[in-house]
């Protein structure tokens, strides 16, 4: 039901949903751009999400109540969040799925910001399968300040799962913290080109 009404505004297809491992602990890291992302994602994965969102969008009531039922729980953006990586990575060794924005917040559709630091702290500590995702066409169905959503298509391509431990296994775990997110982020890039919106790194 939920991918039919996406489907409704221009169209929506989902690209190698094969590639995302059906059990264990899951990071899913796509690009962000627009409000549209998380759900975007979710109708796409066949698994249960849940999902950072900063912590601002929990002060309205009814907003908070919205969002912490679709799977949500807030993260403080621009600082190391120590509370919402405990609670990640509760949900991992749970055996739970995260879908986790690596930029930490919306870009521009054109450049991918850096990955921040929490994504690779996620990943190490916790030994989960990330799952990198390039998302294309939400910037136009649902763009900054946009109070309605508008007609186009919606592509999600999934990238194949690694582990953090996989890039430590050859660099050494130091290397490896400077070599993930570059990793993670070309990855995110090439599924982008896929899907058909070309991005540069920045």
């Amino acid at each position: 039901m939920r991918v039919f009404f996406f489907r409704l505004l221009g169209g929506y297809r989902v690209l190698h949903h094969e590639r995302v491992p059906t059990s264990g602990p899951l990071i899913l890291a796509p690009n962000h751009v627009s409000f549209a992302d998380p759900p975007a994602v979710g109708c796409a994965c066949k698994r249960p999400l849940r999902f950072m969102a900063q912590a601002e969008l929990f002060r309205p009531p009814i907003f908070r109540s919205i969002i912490r039922a679709l799977g949500s729980f807030p993260v403080r953006r621009g600082e190391a969040d120590t509370a919402a990586i405990r609670k990640a990575i509760e949900i991992l060794e749970a055996g739970g799925a995260v879908l986790v924005f690596p930029e930490g917040r919306r870009g521009d559709g054109k450049t991918l910001l850096p990955a921040n630091k929490g994504v690779t702290l996620l990943a190490s500590k916790s030994g989960a399968k990330i799952v990198p995702v390039g998302i294309a066409g939400t910037l136009k169905r649902l763009p900054k300040g946009a109070k309605l959503p508008k007609i186009c298509k919606v592509t999600v391509c999934f990238g194949e799962p690694f582990t953090f431990q996989e890039l430590e296994q050859v660099h050494g775990r130091e290397k490896a913290k400077v070599e993930f997110p570059i990793v993670l982020m070309q990855k995110i890039a090439d599924l982008l080109a896929e899907a058909g919106q070309p991005t540069t790194l920045g």
